[in-house]
């Protein structure tokens, strides 16, 4: 499908030009819409088509704390087929191909219906198609556990289709190959008709929202001409997901919803896949014509999975993926405690195994252990604990209580689990580079300072003295007003030396006299004996 050629619509919606392959199965043959379809896979195929494994390298667990933090993420795109969806996978190959085997546009019965469908709709008469148009479409349902996979599974299935395919030779036509909608919350089928008019109009650049999904048209109105739209761009699957929602519905609107969908497949044509959870049985099993009509290709149910192979490759393909920066090795009790602690749910292995990783990288353990995975699952998952303690139970009636618990969102948690910053510390920290760059500064310009006077012939000492003082009092000043402060310095320094020196002489002499005196001594005498004055014999010399 990548080397298929990609055309702009004039409505500048690029779209997949039609390639027709040549089939093998004699109801698809001279079918272009099928033929236009990726070809029919194998299990291997299906297998490696809908794996996604992640790029990863063991050097990423020497990464910083916050760039592995964005690495985890990556387990959230993580995806392990397992046989329950490669079953899928073969089931929906047949029930997309097998409803365009009556709505082949090369047969007269397909211009024909369209036709027929105009004018009931101008006449408001009743949509029903002959039997021979309607044959084939049937539909199917899939139904299991919140956070089992059941989404996920169709989502990955579905893009290995291509959602438009435009032909022009010999068909003049735009394929919807597909179409995926939630059920709304309300149950409104007004609601989901509007829903469905805006995203033909998203792929195709037309307006049909504008013209037929306003909240002023009647609901009848919508219904009929969605049918029509569905029918004009050979829309192969309608996928209506969180099916559950229409026990939320007032009134008959539950039922109303159930009708149309019928008539989408008995009258229009349409196959129609229902996806929900196990509270959706009670919708689909109302009276025997919806159950048998959902039924086309039997319906799935999907409970947790059984501590078997599936569960172990699935596990042991995931394990590959760890942050933390000591590995840890998965063996029998780490695998059968993930097991017991999501209950087999796909996705609450996954974010246990996220939650683990994440609480070994933030405590500074950097190793996840059966005892972590126990203790993320009790204080993290509180939420969860009443329904996977009800699925160890195994009661349905139990289990039934908690269908629309919805497991964390993994993004949300890690932004919650971000060690917070201490504003006040950092504002302290860059107090203190500034600091240090400021003395940096100085240090530069002390250094050249001194250097400087000490080429004028000042001593070292006198030099980082001076240098010293006048930078602590004038830092601003440039190098030559330093030098000749420095200098000022110096020499007034000298001359309060000395003044110091004559001051303190003339005090010890007159000390020195004033204490001759106490002992009666005269003043010469006084000085005489302290050394201030010379014998006037001493430098005589006798012969």
């Amino acid at each position: 499908m990548n080397d298929q050629k990609i055309v702009t619509l004039e409505s500048g919606k690029r779209v997949l030009l039609a390639e027709y392959r040549k089939q093998e199965i004699v109801d698809y043959k001279e079918n272009p819409l099928i033929e236009a379809l990726p070809p029919i896979l194998s299990l291997e195929d299906a297998f490696d088509l809908l794996s996604f494994l992640p790029e990863y390298h063991p050097s990423e667990r020497n990464l910083s704390i916050h760039h592995r933090y964005h690495a985890l993420l990556r387990l959230s795109r993580f995806y392990q087929p397992i046989a329950q969806t490669l079953d899928l996978e073969q089931r929906f190959s047949r029930f997309i191909r097998y409803g365009y085997v009556s709505r082949n546009p090369f047969q007269k019965q397909h211009v024909q219906a369209l036709n027929e469908l105009h004018t009931k709709l101008l006449n408001n008469e009743y949509l029903g198609l002959s039997p021979d148009i309607r044959a084939s479409a049937s539909s199917f349902t899939l139904m299991g556990f919140s956070g089992i996979g059941k989404t996920s599974a169709i989502e990955r299935i579905l893009s290995l289709y291509p959602q438009v395919i435009l032909h022009q030779q010999p068909l003049n036509t735009i394929q919807i190959v597909w179409l995926k909608l939630n059920c709304p919350y309300d149950g409104s089928l007004k609601t989901l008709c509007m829903d469905f008019f805006q995203q033909i109009d998203i792929l195709l650049g037309t307006n049909y929202y504008e013209k037929y999904g306003r909240r002023s048209n009647s609901i009848s109105s919508m219904v009929t001409r969605m049918g029509q739209v569905a029918r004009l761009h050979t829309l192969g699957a309608l996928i209506i997901d969180e099916i559950q929602h229409l026990l939320s519905a007032k009134g008959g609107a539950s039922e109303v919803m159930m009708n149309f969908f019928v008539t989408l497949v008995n009258e229009i044509g349409i196959p129609v896949m229902f996806i929900g959870t196990m509270k959706a049985k009670v919708l689909l099993q109302k009276d025997f014509r919806q159950a048998r009509r959902s039924s086309g290709q039997g319906d799935m149910i999907w409970q947790q999975m059984k501590k078997d192979d599936d569960w172990e490759v699935l596990i042991t393909s995931m394990w590959e993926y760890q942050w933390t920066k000591e590995y840890t090795e998965l063996n029998k009790v780490m695998m059968d405690t993930i097991y017991e602690e999501s209950q087999g749910i796909v996705d609450i292995a996954v974010k246990l195994f996220f939650l683990a990783q994440t609480r070994a990288i933030e405590t500074g353990v950097e190793k996840i252990s059966p005892a972590m995975i126990k203790s993320v699952a009790k204080e993290d998952l509180k939420l969860l604990q009443p329904m996977l303690k009800a699925l160890k139970t195994g009661i349905e009636s139990e289990i039934a209580k908690y269908e629309d618990i919805i497991p964390m969102d993994i993004e949300e948690y890690l932004q919650n689990h971000i060690p917070v910053i201490d504003i006040k510390a950092q504002i302290e920290a860059k107090k203190e580079k500034i600091a240090k760059s400021r003395m940096e500064k100085e240090l530069s310009k002390l250094e050249k300072l001194i250097i400087s006077l000490i080429n004028l012939e000042i001593n070292e000492k006198d030099a980082e003295s001076a240098a010293k003082f006048v930078l602590k009092k004038n830092s601003d000043l440039t190098i030559m007003q330093l030098m000749a402060a420095s200098i000022d310095y110096i020499e007034n320094k000298k001359q309060n030396k000395v003044n110091v020196k004559n001051k303190t002489g003339k005090n010890e002499l007159k000390k020195i006299i004033d204490n001759g005196k106490k002992q009666k001594k005269s003043a010469y005498q006084s000085l005489n004996e302290n050394g201030y004055i010379k014998n006037p014999l001493q430098d005589f010399i006798y012969i």
